[in-house]
């Protein structure tokens, strides 16, 4: 059968949670099964625990026989902005200097991740993300025993800015996307990422999201506005939280935990 015609899981994954949403392909697709499932025993510094955990959910009918594609937590993503390299290299050398670059921001403990590089134009800035070197090997482990064939592998900040880019019209904006544990946000001007900030949330997270305001009203041009689209659990908003003409939420439908993780998933149809 046609990949184009099978049916799709999409999954997130984090430390701490899981989330699957299977979609039924053909001429009026739609999804047909969801659930979202903690990881007791998971770990930041351990993809072991959540792997192991969706093998288990793997091993349900309900899961097989499908394309695969993977949303992962940005707590488990590094990224760096890269300029265009003045001196023609190739891929090769490209993804070494981007290498150089996440190393020198995160230090010798990205030594032995993998590192991706964004689609850009010739001449700007492209994105580099870096993730755990056996990620994509110990889930292609869980996903082929279920007959799940792995078609894309992207970080949560990635997935949720495709998705929402038609909101994100300002010329000098932030997108931020928060979930539980960790924040990541991408400061575009005209379209372009230049900046890209990540960090784990634990205490007040609310002092992040206005350290992030603050560092666009210092970096916008005289008689500009620094826009802040966010992406966040409705459960994670309160009154306490940055209001104004210049920063937007980005709702989602439903109040828990449960309902932003899976309609990321449904976002990674779109």
């Amino acid at each position: 059968m046609s990949l184009l015609w099978r049916d799709e899981v999409a999954i997130f994954i984090a430390p701490r949670k899981i989330a699957l949403a299977r979609r039924e392909r053909g001429l009026r697709s739609r999804v047909v099964s969801a659930t979202t499932v903690t990881v007791a025993n998971g770990h930041i510094g351990d993809i072991r625990p959540t792997v192991d955990r969706l093998a288990e959910l793997l091993a349900e009918e309900t899961w097989r026989d499908a394309t695969a594609r993977v949303v992962v937590s940005d707590l488990w993503a590094r990224y760096a902005i890269v300029p265009w390299p003045a001196a023609r290299i190739d891929e090769a050398s490209r993804v070494v200097h981007a290498r150089y670059m996440l190393g020198d921001a995160f230090g010798e403990a990205l030594a032995d991740w993998s590192v991706a590089l964004s689609d850009t134009p010739p001449g700007r800035p492209y994105l580099a993300c870096a993730m755990p070197s056996l990620l994509r090997p110990a889930l292609e482990d869980v996903l082929t025993p279920a007959g799940l064939k792995l078609v894309s592998l992207k970080p949560q900040l990635v997935v949720g800015f495709g998705a929402w880019r038609p909101r994100l019209t300002a010329s000098d904006a932030w997108y931020v996307s928060i979930d539980e544990g960790s924040l990541a946000a991408v400061h575009i001007v005209n379209g372009v990422w230049d900046r890209v900030h990540t960090t784990r949330l634990s205490g007040d997270w609310v002092v992040e999201l206005e350290r992030l305001r603050t560092f666009g009203e210092l970096m916008r041009a005289a008689g500009a506005v620094t826009r802040m689209f966010i992406d966040a659990p409705a459960w994670m908003r309160s009154d306490r939280l940055p209001q104004g003409a210049d920063v937007e939420w980005l709702a989602e439908d439903g109040s828990d935990a449960a309902s932003h993780e899976l309609a990321l998933l449904e976002r990674t149809y779109a």
